[in-house]
């Protein structure tokens, strides 16, 4: 008789060679589908903000108050055509912004979104969105993108939130401009605890 390993919960069994494996079914699930189906994966999107100068300005604000890490997968920035503009946007990513009036006169994002249409879990962060004028202080300077106007960045990146950490987005218009719709977006997700 095959040795087996028997389920005190339901009888099912698994075999157990003369080698020592285990033999079973499984189902492999990569781990962003696992939490997409927990209903832990969330879109952040500042929706449309008119920014009317030239001056680099705080777009988007996250702070992470969950226990558990939050895992920024992607970040997403749409720019219209500028008004008056003649060169590249830059966009800067900020590592731990605390303050600034993106978050003392704070204005929550257009989309703060469940990415599993079935749940009805909401990420517990702070997310702000500013506007022309909008400050953002403390924080260090971390990525830096260019784009032209009329056109979107979508870059995948790795960046961990542990609670209490916090992350920022920058848009700097192209000189001279008047007048440039954008929007700044975060994906990501919890980490399992395992």
């Amino acid at each position: 008789m095959p040795n087996v390993i028997k389920s005190g919960e339901n009888g099912n069994t698994a075999k157990v060679t003369s080698d020592g494996l285990l033999q079973t079914y499984a189902t492999n699930r990569d781990s962003f589908t696992q939490v997409n189906l927990d209903g832990d994966a969330y879109n952040i999107n500042t929706g449309f903000i008119t920014l009317t100068n030239a001056a680099d300005t705080p777009v988007l604000y996250l702070k992470n108050n969950e226990t558990r890490d939050f895992l920024v997968t992607a970040i997403a920035v749409g720019v219209k055509d500028s008004t008056g503009g003649t060169d590249l946007v830059a966009i800067t990513i900020v590592r731990n912004p605390t303050a600034g009036t993106i978050v003392s006169n704070a204005s929550a994002v257009a989309i703060n979104s469940n990415r599993n249409f079935g749940s009805n879990k909401a990420l517990t962060a702070d997310a702000y969105k500013g506007a022309t004028g909008s400050t953002m202080t403390d924080g260090t300077d971390h990525i830096l993108f260019v784009q032209p106007d009329s056109g979107r960045l979508f870059a995948t990146v790795d960046e961990v939130l542990p609670k209490g950490t916090s992350i920022g987005i920058k848009i700097a218009p192209p000189a001279n401009n008047t007048s440039m719709i954008v929007y700044a977006a975060i994906i990501g997700h919890l980490v399992e605890a395992f």
